[in-house]
């Protein structure tokens, strides 16, 4: 097996975690609480802004045209189809972009993508990758196994948009290459600098884990 695709073995605990987490099989079943799902759009969309920072930095550092485009497709996939979903569950709830603009990020989520800026500035493509991985991937992941065993109650669920939009070959095909090129950037990496990507890559599947611990209890901060 290629190292990218052993990072999910070896995060495998936290990232089981984040799928047996109430918030994504509450979505799975219908249950979930529209506002704790309102309070995770608000929050997800401060997010997906900064992501979308990091592949701009990927941009900036790659070595060759394609990488470029790569990331260029990605981050404008994220600002005008992803966060469409976003703004058409919002348009659901009366929420309008002004609103939305004033939302301050949460404790949980500013740490996140802190995290993933800095590693961005700090380290080169291969980190990049590692950083941003986890959030298409687990999403990617918990989608197709939420529609797999939510089949037959699918039909007429609030979220069936999300999980389907997640659950989709065009979702995983937009960052399929991530595989590839881990393997290639990390191929004459040393034993250490495999370790370090590795923490990155599962930092990241921890915090994804936080983001919906956090808007399942709707929490800004500690207190």
């Amino acid at each position: 097996m290629s190292f990218s695709r052993t990072l999910k073995d070896k995060s495998i605990t936290v990232w089981e975690d984040g799928y047996n987490h109430p918030f994504l099989h509450e979505m799975g079943n219908g249950t979930l609480d529209q506002e704790v799902f309102k309070f995770y759009l608000l929050q997800d969309y401060t997010y997906l802004i900064e992501y979308a920072k990091i592949f701009a930095m990927g941009a900036v550092k790659a070595a060759d045209e394609k990488l470029m485009t790569n990331f260029t497709v990605i981050q404008h996939a994220i600002l005008y189809e992803e966060m469409d979903l976003h703004r058409n569950y919002m348009n659901e709830f009366g929420i309008t972009l002004d609103e939305n603009h004033t939302v301050k990020p949460s404790l949980f989520n500013k740490a996140y993508t802190s995290n993933m800026m800095s590693v961005a500035q700090t380290g080169g493509v291969a980190e990049i990758i590692a950083v941003i991985f986890p959030c298409a991937w687990t999403y990617y992941d918990y989608a197709t196994r939420l529609k797999e065993q939510y089949r037959d109650s699918l039909e007429g669920n609030f979220y069936q948009t999300w999980i389907e939009n997640y659950a989709s070959d065009e979702f995983r095909d937009s960052f399929e290459w991530f595989y590839d090129t881990l393997d290639a950037l990390c191929e004459h990496k040393t034993e250490q600098e495999l370790e370090a990507i590795e923490d990155i890559f599962r930092r990241s599947v921890e915090f994804e884990y936080l983001f919906w611990d956090m808007a399942y209890n709707r929490q800004l901060s500690y207190l």
